[in-house]
């Protein structure tokens, strides 16, 4: 049997091409990542990595993110590396919440298990439907001449998905959502467009309410996570009240928090990132949830580097997802990973072994090592 003979955990920051403004985290240069490197008893290694800077999604700082991989390194040592849901377990029990620790490492054995049978990991998650992931691109902050051109050139590099960050005073907001609207309206290949928009938990439920009732006009396919992500109640509310379909995001974060979700009724769409599920094994339990109930749901991701990318990209060509955000590696100015296939909108599916993503070590520091 192949067991985890050794861990390492490294540090990196990736600058990003251009810094952006989220409504919870305000200016962002930088993807602060962790990287971790499985090694088992074979010699056959496998890569995973996490953001460490997102606690406004994950609900982890990066220094607890580092502290919780540190410390579930110890425990997963002369475990099975094919043992997924073991070890899933395994780490829940030891430490609990920090999401992107387990994910980095859970990405990290099933890119070595995939590795050791020399297949793709999507074999492992069941096998592709798809060989290509259309995915959407999300819009930053800025004024209304900016964002019609942004959404414009979105449209010209083939993106079918376009949404516009919301949050701010309420006439920016509207002007930056008619900007948009116009701009694709405008295309050609507008009609194909399909146009949202992300709160990130900006406001309150009467707030939202009436914001929303205002914008029907924008067409908007979705609202996401309009009020705060503790605020299951009046997502709820919003998701009864509102004519545009609400998608919770923030509020989704593992199978616990989406059963409470699902029971409530609180969302008409569901947004699933491997940071805030703690890895594909979970991940892939939530897809089965939301497939029972019938809700639509996103494989997403934030800004993140190409081996986290990667293993969103594996996970959205196995399962039922419906949309798909899953290239955050292309806004990073430079990287210790290669592999990855990008083109007009749409990632395309690895085929080589493991997560296809080959990693230089050296561009990385090493923060700790554990093995038998």
């Amino acid at each position: 049997m192949i067991r985890i003979a050794e861990v390492a955990i490294y540090r990196v920051d990736l600058p990003l091409i251009v810094p952006f403004s989220h409504a919870s985290a305000g200016r962002i240069g930088a993807l602060e990542e962790i990287a971790v490197r499985v090694r088992c008893t074979n010699g056959v290694t496998g890569w995973g990595e996490a953001r460490g800077n997102a606690a406004y999604a994950t609900g982890s700082t990066l220094v607890e993110v580092l502290d919780a991989a540190i410390r579930l390194s110890r425990s997963l040592l002369g475990y099975p590396v094919d043992r997924f849901a073991g070890a899933a377990d395994r780490m829940d029990a030891d430490v609990a919440g920090h999401p992107p620790a387990k994910t980095a490492l859970d990405i990290a054995i099933h890119d070595a298990a995939a590795r050791t049978r020399g297949v793709p990991v999507v074999d492992l998650l069941g096998g592709a439907r798809r060989r290509q992931l259309p995915t959407d691109i999300s819009l930053p902050f800025a004024v209304p001449e900016q964002i019609a051109a942004q959404a414009r050139d979105a449209v010209h590099d083939g993106f079918r998905t376009v949404k516009v960050r919301v949050g701010d005073r309420a006439d920016a907001d509207d002007a930056r959502l008619a900007a948009a609207r116009r701009a694709i309206d405008g295309e050609p290949d507008g009609a194909a467009v399909t146009f949202a928009a992300d709160a990130n938990g900006a406001w309150d439920r009467d707030e939202a309410i009436r914001r929303l009732r205002r914008w029907a006009p924008y067409r908007l396919a979705w609202i996401e996570q309009p009020v705060p992500a503790s605020d299951l109640e009046g997502l709820a509310a919003v998701t009864r009240e509102s004519p545009v379909p609400v998608m919770a995001d923030e509020a989704v974060l593992g199978p616990a928090e989406l059963r409470r979700l699902l029971d409530a009724d609180a969302a008409d769409l569901l947004h699933f990132k491997l940071a805030k599920a703690g890895g594909i094994t979970r991940l892939f339990e939530m897809t089965a949830m939301a497939d029972a109930a019938g809700k639509p749901y996103m494989i997403g991701q934030m800004d993140e580097g190409m081996l986290a990318t990667a293993a969103a990209v594996h996970c959205g060509a196995a399962c039922a997802a419906r949309h798909f955000e899953v290239h955050g590696y292309v806004r990073v100015r430079r990287q210790p990973f290669r592999g990855l296939t990008y083109d007009r909108g749409t990632m395309m599916v690895p085929s080589g072994p493991g997560l296809g993503v080959d990693v230089d070590d050296d561009a990385l520091t090493l923060v700790h090592l554990a093995r038998n």
